[in-house]
This record gives structure tokens, C-alpha cells and sequence, in this order.
């Protein structure tokens, strides 16, 4: 099943060419007069004050002597405000269509931290230092934080969360783009290895790379990680082309990397039966390049199973399978295929448009090579992202409700049928996972 996530991104004014709110991807300094709008309340992504919300939730099992008492989820609600983003690490006992709970019940994070979850515990981020803090399941199966890495001994500034990735119990990358280097730590016992991976093939003048490091970006294939590149500006625009980048995860090495200048970057993969991965782009460039770049339609890149270039051969027009417009993507449905979203440029030119709404979901079959809209999807404001709870994708929808709130649904996924609704709540949200 499937989900969605996110990378950095709120609002982009009209004048730029871009507009664009994603509540996952709270970057303050990409808005510049956009945040001064937003402060004014001309878009709202959540309030802090969650006095009013229900407190009627599904409580986790407690547990007797150390012992679990059966499944616990965890829930990433989040509130965006003007000076920051309070991000809650709620549990629940129940995944599913009568899964209720209060957004504000759980340990608060402050930053839009991205919480990641393996082995039970969860690694989170912190606005406001180079640290990972870890929190493992304590009584009564709330979260506790139980220890804490800071990066700063080794220069590193600041910590995002899509920039951190689990390669097993003992080991963890962290990519600093201003060092062009990745950091080696240690997750079971939070401390540093010593271990650092140079990057210098990543260089390009002007340009300061990002690795995309999040759940829906890298694979793995045995002792290899497979990772996209883009590189943004100084003015945080994207670079038109796409990089590659392959580790040796055991040595701690690069084995090679790639580059290509066909389509723009790209952001998340996705895999076909046989293993064959393409790669998308997001709304925060694909929307740059097609509307103020006019590089024309949004394509989509493959990298076939077992290599680690781009294959010269194919290039997939995303654009032509939606509306014509700029694509992004991608979601796959599990059986063969992939949901995306194009730009309705009705939509799109409405001078009130801007909090972002109007991508509109479609489904691409690989065998038929054909695409069809979900007509009973609501209409996008970012990114259509995945997320992965228990081995199964879900897909997180956030919108804006005529009152101003925040509000997410989850949709779970049935192959190529259209997505149905889950459960709901009221926040925006940053992830989800199973803790056991």
C-alpha cells in the first residue's frame, strides 16, 4: 500500500513563476515575502493552540513488566506556525478505518522533523541543533527520549531530516551539502564512528548538492545504495539534471556516480516487477521548470535493474499522461504501476490560487503503458507522497479546510483502484510507522 511525503517547500509567489504550499516542507528561508503573507494569514498551515481539538483517541496496550501488548503505530502530526513547527510523536494501537487519536497526546519536537522509525525506536531531528535524538517505547507505550547525537564536533551546522538515512541497527548516514560529505554514526549506541565519505564528485560550480535521502528516494541492492542527486542555487532553484550516486554501504565508499541534463531533477524512484527503477520529479521543481523555466514537458528517467547510470534509451513524457502540464510523482500501487499528479492550468492561473491547489491525481500502468485520472481524488496542493508503515504504503493527504484548519487523511492503496479514505485528523503531519 502507499503514502505520501515530502521535501522542502511552502509558497512561492506568483512572480516568481512558482506557487506552491506543502505543510511537510516548512522552509522559511525559500519564502522570503511569501512568509510575510503567511504571517499576515493569508495562508495558514495549522495553530499551535490545540486547546479546541478532540481528545478522543485509541490508547496504545499498556504494558505489564516490559512486556508489549500488541501492535503500536506511530503518528507524526505537525502544526506550522509563522516562527516554527511543532511536530507531536503520538502512538496508537490501531491502524485503520476506526484509528482515532489526539494529535497534541504525544512528545513534542519543535522543527519540521521527520521522524524515522526502525527497530522499535525513532530518530528525529531538532531545529534548533545538529542533533539526532532517539526515543524508544517506555511506559504505557508513550515515546521517551532516551539519548541524544549532536553533529556539531564534526562542523556540521544543521541536521534536516531528509538528509538522514538507517542503513542497519549500527549504522547511519547524515549528508552535509556544505561539506559534500556524508557522516557516519551509530544508531544503537548514538554516537559518532569516525567514519566520513568525501564527495567531491557531487561538485558543480554555483550549485550546492542534495542527496535525496528519504524513504521514497534511495534503494537498496545488497551492499549498494542507490541514491538521486539534484543541486539547487543560491536562491534555493533547481538545477536542470539529474545525478546518481552509488555507495558501498559496508566499505563506506562511492562506487561510481552519473549524471544526466534530459529531464529535470529528480526526487523520488520507483520500482517495476523486474527491477527496473524510474525517477520522478516534485512539485517544488517540476513546477519551476516547466512554468518559469519552460523547459517544455516533465519527463521521467529509468535506471535499468543492476546498473548505475541513466538509460540513454528511455525518457517517459509525464506531462502528456496528465494534463499536458507540469507532472510529479510518484506513488506506486504495488502491482505494476504508479500514481502521479499534473497541474491544471485553469487552476493554476486563478489569481486566488495561492495555497497551491491544483495537481490533480492520475494512475499509469506499466504493462499497457496508459494512464487514467482519479477523478475521485480531491484536487493536490504539493507532492503526492508515500509513506511506509509495516511493510505497506499509505498515501497522507493534507488540505486546508474553509475554517483555516489543517486537516490529513490517510488513503490506503489498492493496486491500480482509485486510493480510499482511512482515518483523518486534525493537524498536518510529518510521518507515521509501526514501532512493533
Amino acid at each position: 500500500m502507499l503514502a505520501i511525503h515530502s521535501s522542502p517547500s511552502l509558497l512561492c509567489l506568483r512572480s516568481h513563476g512558482l506557487r506552491c504550499l506543502d505543510p511537510r516542507r516548512f522552509r522559511p528561508e525559500r519564502c522570503g515575502v511569501a512568509l510575510l503573507l503567511f504571517a499576515l494569514g493569508g495562508v495558514a498551515c495549522g495553530d499551535s493552540d490545540t486547546s479546541m481539538l478532540p481528545s478522543t483517541g485509541t490508547a496504545p496496550d499498556e504494558t505489564t513488566d516490559g512486556e508489549s501488548q500488541g501492535p503500536l503505530y506511530l503518528m507524526g502530526p505537525a502544526y506550522f506556525n509563522v516562527d516554527d513547527v511543532e511536530t507531536y510523536l503520538v502512538t496508537t494501537a490501531t491502524f485503520d478505518a476506526n484509528t482515532s487519536f489526539n494529535p497534541t497526546s504525544g512528545a513534542k519536537v519543535l522543527g519540521e522533523a521527520i521522524p524515522l522509525v526502525h527497530d522499535g525506536s525513532v530518530f528525529i531531528t531538532d531545529s534548533r541543533a545538529p542533533v539526532i535524538a532517539r526515543f524508544d517505547v517506555g511506559a504505557n507505550d508513550q515515546l521517551v527520549k532516551v539519548d541524544e547525537l549532536s553533529f556539531a564536533g564534526v562542523g556540521i551546522t544543521e541536521v534536516t531530516s531528509w538528509f538522514v538515512y538507517i542503513v542497519s541497527d549500527t549504522k547511519g548516514y547524515v549528508f552535509d551539502p556544505a561539506g559534500r560529505r556524508i557522516v557516519v554514526w551509530d544508531p544503537s549506541t548514538m554516537t559518532l564512528t569516525g567514519t566520513q565519505i568525501a564527495l567531491p564528485e557531487l561538485e558543480r560550480d554555483g550549485w550546492t548538492p542534495r542527496l535525496a535521502l528519504e524513504i521514497f528516494s534511495p534503494w537498496r541492492r545488497g551492499a549498494e545504495l542507490v541514491v538521486p542527486i539534484a543541486w539547487t542555487g543560491q536562491d534555493e532553484e533547481y538545477r536542470f539534471a539529474n545525478g546518481l550516486l552509488v555507495l558501498d554501504v559496508e566499505q563506506d565508499e562511492v562506487v561510481t556516480s552519473a549524471e544526466d541534463e534530459r529531464c529535470g531533477e529528480s526526487y523520488m524512484s520507483v520500482a517495476t516487477p523486474n527491477g527496473d527503477r524510474y525517477l520522478f520529479p516534485s512539485h517544488f521543481s517540476s513546477a519551476q521548470h516547466f512554468f518559469a523555466d519552460q523547459h517544455g514537458p516533465t519527463c521521467v528517467l529509468r535506471v535499468r535493474n543492476g546498473e548505475s547510470t541513466f538509460d540513454p534509451d528511455y525518457q517517459l513524457d509525464l506531462s502528456a499522461l496528465g494534463t499536458g502540464s507540469a507532472a510529479i510523482g510518484a506513488v506506486p500501487d504495488g502491482i505494476g504501476g504508479f500514481f502521479f499528479a499534473t497541474a491544471d492550468e485553469q487552476l493554476w492561473n486563478l489569481p486566488e490560487n495561492n495555497d497551491g491547489v491544483f495537481w490533480k491525481l492520475s494512475h499509469y500502468d506499466f504493462a499497457t503503458e496508459t494512464a487514467r485520472p482519479i477523478e475521485s481524488m480531491p484536487t493536490w496542493s504539493g507532492s503526492p507522497y508515500y509513506v511506509d508503515v509495516g511493510g505497506e504504503f499509505y498515501l497522507p493527504y493534507w488540505r486546508q479546510t474553509p475554517d483555516g484548519a489543517s486537516l490529513t487523511t490517510l488513503y490506503a492503496l489498492h493496486g491500480a483502484d482509485d486510493p480510499s479514505p482511512l482515518f483523518s485528523f486534525e493537524a498536518s503531519w510529518t510521518g507515521f510507522g509501526q514501532l512493533r
